[in-house]
């Protein structure tokens, strides 16, 4: 007898569709799997037996093949147990096929028959969804997670006899758990905006790059506060808007990160070390796996101690910031990644991190200045919208009154900026006025004619790039959705000038002339 179960493998962040054909005939027993398996299904077989067996049905002692179609495609993971033993289970009459070919089935055997959760549950939940399949039979401890998918029918087991029974009509599937809370959300509501002190001029650029999702570097010496700015991002951010969070739990479904799986709550924060690898960063390995900029999809990516990080892994970020998506190749499959991340960046302007501190003495040779300068190449700097000098406080400062507006204050108005650029871009991949795909001609048309006058003077006598006059009109389309105008006029783009000046690497000179001269 044949029978074709609904199934599905992983490739990136996405389900691929797999049919699952078992043919029970006459012949001496075996049990053959054809259709390109990888080692997790290719050691399938007795993980299978002793789970139909130890799950108190019998296994068939004639010849079994199971084809995996597409045979083209490389099935890598263990998801495919459960759909392989139902399948072996409805040739043998165990369990009618009827409502079996309605589910999109996944699901790892343990041996005593017990289901265990796999990853990408999110991913092929959507798949069924894109099918017009009625829904999903998935272990219980995936079922909170299915269930995220609107649209469909959740069908949980904890069992192999479960599944049989709930798809026989004997039993009900079990209600899926409730979301708990998370412990990232409870984390970042610690951190406040109103423990920065001082510093207002990087706490407003931290505003319009949250607000826009602008792309930020903050520059200075150690101990200004560069870190401790950064980490209060995360409480400015607003929550998820419309599929994102469905999107960014995708990712962490798929890849099995924690706080998989549950739901993601809220905005991602990641914070690599500097030591990471340029496939942990961006992504990659075989098979591939999401790096660090895809975890951060829709939240943040801090990189501290930028000017640390490897070149390579610093100049692979030129792309992403682009396109929010990496896609990489392996043997003739493309595996496809999404990183829409709100860059935060943090350097000191030397090696030594005194270079630009009024007390200290920066004791690095001009040749070593001359060579950490060229740690940061044009192409990358360009794509970055704010650059910000984050200087030392005094004694006074620290002693002073305290921090400035709680982050509670200052979410609100980002909040309000975000539902306006929602409105602007309804329809668009992209909803922010950072990262959202404009020609030149379109953000400059939201320009009063004495501010794109100003930016005419401004492109002329900086020598700006196209790309540094779009960053430039973003950023004041921002800083005027802050303010609640329709058009941006002299004010927001002579305030978006001064965070793309002065350029790092002639900031970086400056300070080295002063270091020495010093």
């Amino acid at each position: 007898m044949l029978v074709r179960v609904r199934a599905s493998t992983m490739m990136g962040i996405d389900a691929i569709p797999v049919e699952v054909e078992t043919d029970i005939s006459q012949g001496l027993p075996s049990y053959t799997i054809v259709g390109l398996p990888g080692g997790p299904v290719r050691e399938s077989g007795d993980r299978i037996r002793a789970a139909i067996r130890n799950s108190g049905f019998p296994f068939p002692g004639r010849k079994i093949t199971i084809n995996l179609a597409p045979a083209d495609l490389r099935k890598e993971s263990s998801l495919l147990d459960l759909p392989i033993a139902l399948s072996i289970l409805c040739a043998e009459g165990a369990l009618p096929s009827e409502d079996l070919g309605k589910y999109l089935v996944a699901g790892e055997l343990s041996l005593d028959g017990s289901l265990k959760p796999v990853r990408g549950v999110l991913s092929q939940g959507l798949l069924a969804r894109r099918l017009a399949l009625s829904g999903v039979l998935v272990p219980f401890p995936n079922a909170s997670e299915a269930s995220l998918v609107p649209g469909i029918d959740v069908i949980s087991a904890a069992t192999l006899q479960d599944a049989v029974s709930v798809l026989s009509g004997d039993a009900r599937s079990p209600a899926a758990a409730p979301e708990p809370r998370t412990a990232e959300a409870t984390e970042a509501e610690l951190s406040d905006l109103r423990d920065v002190v001082g510093q207002p001029v990087a706490r407003r650029a931290l505003e319009i790059a949250a607000a826009g999702s602008h792309a930020l570097l903050l520059a200075g010496p150690p101990g200004c506060g560069k870190t401790m700015l950064a980490e209060r991002i995360p409480g400015i951010l607003p929550d998820f808007l419309g599929g994102e969070a469905l999107e960014t739990a995708q990712v962490y479904s798929a890849a099995g990160e924690p706080p998989w799986p549950r739901l993601v709550s809220r905005r991602p924060f990641r914070a690599p070390h500097h030591t990471v690898t340029p496939a942990g960063l961006i992504g990659g390995g075989n098979p591939p796996r999401p790096g660090e900029i895809s975890f951060a999809h829709g939240g943040v990516l801090f990189l501290d101690e930028f000017s640390e990080f490897r070149r390579e892994a610093r100049e692979a970020l030129r792309q992403p910031l682009e396109s929010g998506e990496i896609r990489v190749a392996r043997a003739g499959n493309i595996y496809r990644f999404p990183c829409r991340f709100l860059l935060v960046a943090a350097t000191n302007l030397c090696p030594c991190g005194n270079a630009g501190h009024p007390r200290r003495i920066c004791r690095c040779p001009p040749p070593l200045l001359t060579r950490f300068a060229r740690n940061f190449s044009g192409p990358l700097l360009d794509r970055i919208d704010l650059s910000v000098s984050v200087p030392p406080l005094g004694g006074a400062d620290w002693c002073g009154a305290g921090g400035g507006e709680p982050s509670e204050i200052v979410r609100e108005r980002v909040k309000r900026c975000r539902t306006i650029q929602e409105k602007r871009y309804a329809g668009r991949t992209c909803r922010a006025n950072g990262t959202v795909r404009a020609p030149f001609s379109e953000l400059a048309s939201h320009l009063s004619p004495e501010a794109r006058s100003l930016l005419t003077r401004a492109a002329d006598r900086l020598g700006m790039s196209g790309r540094a006059l779009c960053k430039v009109a973003r950023i004041a389309r921002t800083i005027a959705d802050l303010s609640g105008e329709e058009t941006a006029a002299l004010p927001h783009v002579a305030e978006a000038i001064q965070y793309r000046l002065p350029d790092f690497t002639r900031q970086i000179a400056e300070k080295r002339e002063s270091a020495c001269t010093g």
